[in-house]
């Protein structure tokens, strides 16, 4: 007698992951802003699902760190602040010195071809760009999403795939960087996992502060300029 599994239909997954992808997108791209009430009956309204799918999509949003549940007042958006948007780094260099310390120790043939083709479409995306495009950021989350992969942990990949909304949102504000030095950043990590280059792990870790870095100071001067406007007349003159 077979076994009778409860289960979702497939349809239904579907439309979960459709439902997700659009709030976490809209997140992402700031259409819903920073310490906004997602409510469950609007949003449900809004995209013509029920209830419960927008429920369990905000439920993974919280899980991805781009919501926060308040008892008894229900999600909201987070609201981050510089610190806190840059922790993303602080994990993905766990994760990601973590995995190639891993590959490493194991002393095998490592399957670079991932890596690889990651590294040719970032190319193709990154060429002539002052600042990272859309597709150029999904080019560079995927090489890095490749070089997890090289761990061959599913856990380690879904921790991973936590930190990419957030770390989209980062790359967004990454100041002008030339193309062709953004592109030899990653061919120096490729070459170094080809080589089994004992400084791999270092060379990830140096990597990812760097973007962490110039991120953190465009941050940073775009508030100053900020706060240098709000101190200003609409005359040029100091306010008072």
């Amino acid at each position: 007698m077979g076994e009778t599994w409860s289960l979702p239909a497939v349809e239904r997954s579907s439309t979960l992951e459709q439902v997700h992808r659009v709030l976490r997108d809209a997140i992402v791209e700031g259409d819903i802003p920073q310490g906004a009430h997602l409510r469950e009956v609007h949003l449900a309204r809004q995209l013509g699902t029920s209830r419960s799918t927008v429920r369990e999509a905000i439920r993974h949003l919280v899980q991805e760190g781009l919501a926060d549940y308040e008892l008894h007042r229900g999600t909201f958006v987070r609201a981050l602040s510089v610190a806190d948007r840059l922790d993303v780094y602080v994990a993905r260099e766990a994760i990601e010195v973590g995995v190639a310390m891993l590959v490493l120790e194991r002393g095998e043939e490592i399957d670079v071809t991932g890596v690889e083709g990651a590294l040719d479409e970032l190319r193709r995306a990154a060429r002539g760009r002052a600042r990272p495009s859309e597709r150029m950021i999904a080019a560079d989350m995927r090489f890095h999403r490749e070089l997890v992969a090289l761990a061959r942990s599913p856990r380690l990949d879904r921790a991973f795939e936590t930190l990419t909304a957030e770390t989209r949102m980062l790359l967004r504000h990454h100041p002008e960087y030339p193309w062709r030095t953004y592109v030899a950043d990653h061919e120096q990590l490729v070459a170094a996992i080809s080589r089994r280059s004992a400084d791999l792990p270092e060379l990830v870790r140096a990597h990812l502060r760097l973007s962490a870095d110039l991120i953190s100071g465009e941050l940073a001067a775009r508030s100053r300029a900020g706060a240098g406007a709000n101190r200003t007349r609409g005359d040029g003159r100091p306010r008072a």
